[in-house]
């Protein structure tokens, strides 16, 4: 009989077709969420200049948080499309509840974080009392209050990983779409709702996060799906939970290391006045360029994986050629835009006038990092495909804690903020010159190992 389930199409239909149909849903919902990122803060800055300075501090543990959760998506999603692709539909269906109750386990210390630390984390980067309490305020709320973001997202790598990109969109832009309209009512006020300032853009975060989780729980307990995330009878079992580990845990550390990373730089420029807003603006308008970009390699992986599964090595290798022509244009037009038009991007989020010449500049400069990521970015896919997620944390540390850090400190001594910028591109050059090389080895050599396996 016919096998029906609706990822076994990641076999067979055409590779461009596949990979079009696979990650446009993505992309539009990832570049949607970059546009509520962007709004968010242009509201903040409009309530108070120094409220953008307080949101920038507080980014790097909201990238902590998105750490936490991508980790252990896309450690279910790389599993669940590599049991569908070996055939064993109960693994994937394991696999998936696990992942589930890993998410509500990362719920739990955020929260716990988010009651503790907050304010501690706040004071390290600045002694201003205003911005202090906005950023304090602003954290606490987003963590304590994270539930929203782990499960949806772990619902929907799940999902993705059945070639359902649909949901995953959907839930995507409404909680995109409720936090922009949420963003100016509770920021200034309306009619009978008082102004809640920065508590407020906060709150309207959360609750986009809340509806889109509502709203991908009920798809996926109300519809027939590849797997069952039914959690009647369920018991955490260490096969499912250490095999999300293997390819999720290294995830998360990369991630987690790009928010230590903005800490550090957040420390390197304290130094220097309106730097940390300067940085944390360029963040937001990066986003609109890196969002599409994982949005795709959001449809590549589960590609990737189910056909490595499957050892089908021709298909793999097509689809990866496409999504690194297709993440090269995407970049492209990224850097254009930024060099072309960086005082426009800049004036979005209400600059004080001292800072707009040092605003322009950055934006030039970091932006030719573009480029050079977006091979970064699909070659560390192709790794985590592959099960080879200690050497994409290993190409990560290299690039966020070897390369970018020392360049920065080294750059800002003699050069000052000038020269500080340069230590993005500097370092995505220097990593891919290593392991891109190494990549292609380790695809070879991993489907060699496979064929060798099946015979």
């Amino acid at each position: 009989m016919k096998d029906a389930l609706l990822s076994k199409k990641m076999g067979e239909m055409p590779v461009g077709k596949l990979l079009f149909k696979m990650s446009v849903p993505a992309i539009i919902s990832m570049f949607v969420q970059s546009l509520y990122n962007v709004v968010d803060s242009i509201f903040v800055s409009v309530y108070d200049p120094d409220a953008m300075e307080a949101v920038s501090i507080a980014y790097p543990m909201q990238m902590l948080i998105v750490a936490f959760a991508v980790g252990v998506g896309i450690g279910a999603n790389a599993q669940i499309s590599r049991k569908l692709g070996e055939g064993d539909r109960e693994g994937a269906s394991k696999t998936a509840k696990n992942g589930l109750f890993l998410s509500l386990i990362c719920t739990v210390l955020f929260i716990v974080m988010g009651l503790t630390l907050s304010k501690w984390f706040i004071s390290l980067f600045t002694s201003n009392d205003k911005i202090l309490g906005y950023g304090t305020q602003y954290l606490s709320i987003v963590m304590v209050f994270s539930v929203g973001c782990f499960v949806e997202i772990c619902c929907s790598k799940t999902l993705q990983a059945t070639s359902n990109m649909k949901i995953p969109m959907i839930s995507q832009l409404i909680g995109a779409i409720t936090n922009i309209v949420l963003d100016p009512v509770f920021i200034f006020g309306l009619a009978f709702i008082p102004s809640m300032g920065v508590s407020g853009a906060a709150i309207a975060t959360v609750i986009g996060q809340i509806f889109a989780m509502i709203f991908v729980l009920i798809v996926m307990y109300t519809k027939k799906h590849d797997v069952n995330m039914s959690l009647k009878k369920f018991r955490p079992e260490l096969y499912y939970i250490l095999g999300i580990c293997k390819i999720g845990f290294p995830v998360m550390v990369m991630n987690a290391v790009a928010s230590f990373t903005t800490m550090a730089m957040n420390g390197i420029l304290a130094k220097f006045n309106n730097a940390i807003t300067i940085l944390g603006i360029y963040f937001k308008l990066q986003s609109f360029i890196f969002m599409p970009i994982f949005g795709l390699t959001q449809g590549l992986l589960p590609i990737l994986s189910y056909n490595y599964g499957a050892g089908n090595k021709e298909r793999y290798i097509k689809t990866f050629k496409i999504a690194v022509f297709c993440a090269f244009l995407i970049m492209l037009l990224g850097l254009l835009i930024f060099q072309i038009f960086p005082g426009l991007l800049l004036s979005l989020f209400n600059p004080k006038t001292e800072m707009v010449g040092d605003g322009i500049y950055a934006l030039k400069i970091i932006s030719l990092c573009f480029i050079p990521a977006a091979f970064g970015i699909t070659f560390t896919t192709a790794l985590q495909a592959l099960t080879f997620g200690k050497t994409s944390l290993l190409m990560s540390l290299f690039r966020q804690v070897i390369i970018l850090i020392p360049v920065a400190v080294l750059l800002s001594v003699i050069y000052q903020t000038k020269g500080v910028w340069f230590c993005y591109p500097v370092a995505e050059l220097v990593t891919i010159a290593i392991f891109i090389p190494l990549t292609l080895k380790f695809i070879n050599k991993s489907f060699a190992n496979k064929i060798s396996i099946q015979n």
